[in-house]
């Protein structure tokens, strides 16, 4: 049975919006084209239209010829219209670029594997009407640099001892109407049981503050 025009247009359609995404999250084109070039696929009443709109980002036959590649500095996860999930023991790079467009991912670093000499991770974000969330392990330091606009960028507060792993997640972005958090939880906790921990941690921090304090006026 052969496909009719309407069905043909609609894969094209979808083809076109996975073209984009990915050429988003590869740096080919930015945010502003991004959005102005989605727009018109909605629009898009033939399948030429949508070829044109995507051309340049469409694959190409290559050479067979052996010709070293530079190894991709950065991991990228993009999410385009959909959802992503990293948990479990999933191998993270030392530099990870997160792109959210209207969807949602989950970093959990809990179980991760982290790389063997870096002790500081870097993580660029850019949501746009989405959301992103980030699980650590207690003890890590989080340099949180993300700006907001009509967006909430937010974080667990939690305290790091001198016998904590020294590992920092450094984040910098930027989230657009939509949202970005960081959790601090222990494998498998809740997000209840994490705060009455932590709650129990600072009463323990303060405790020992008032005893080393009394000492001192002794």
């Amino acid at each position: 049975m052969r496909e009719s025009p309407a069905e043909a247009l609609r894969r094209e359609r979808e083809q076109a919006r996975r073209l984009l995404g990915d050429g988003y999250a590869d740096d080919h084109i930015d945010q502003d084209e991004l959005d102005r070039r989605l727009e018109r696929v909605e629009h898009a009443e033939t399948i030429a239209e949508l070829h044109g709109l995507t051309a340049e980002l469409r694959p190409v036959a290559v050479s067979t010829a052996l010709v070293p590649v530079e190894p991709e500095a950065a991991q990228r996860i993009p999410v385009l219209f959909g959802s992503v999930e990293r948990v479990g023991a999933w191998r993270v790079a030392p530099r990870t670029c997160v792109r959210v467009i209207f969807g949602a991912a989950l970093l959990d670093l809990r179980q991760a594997i982290l790389p063997a000499e870096a002790t500081e991770l870097e993580l660029e974000v850019n949501v746009v009407c989405g959301s992103l969330e980030v699980i650590v392990p207690p003890g890590w330091q989080i340099d949180n640099r993300c700006g907001a606009v009509l967006a909430a960028v937010e974080q667990d507060e939690g305290h790091v001892t001198p016998a904590d792993e020294r590992r920092v997640l450094r984040v910098t972005g930027r989230v657009l109407l939509g949202s970005f958090s960081v959790f601090e939880r222990l494998p498998g906790e809740r997000a209840g049981q994490a705060r009455r921990r932590r709650r129990q941690e600072q009463k323990a921090l303060g405790e020992r503050a008032t005893r080393a304090l009394g000492r001192g006026e002794d």
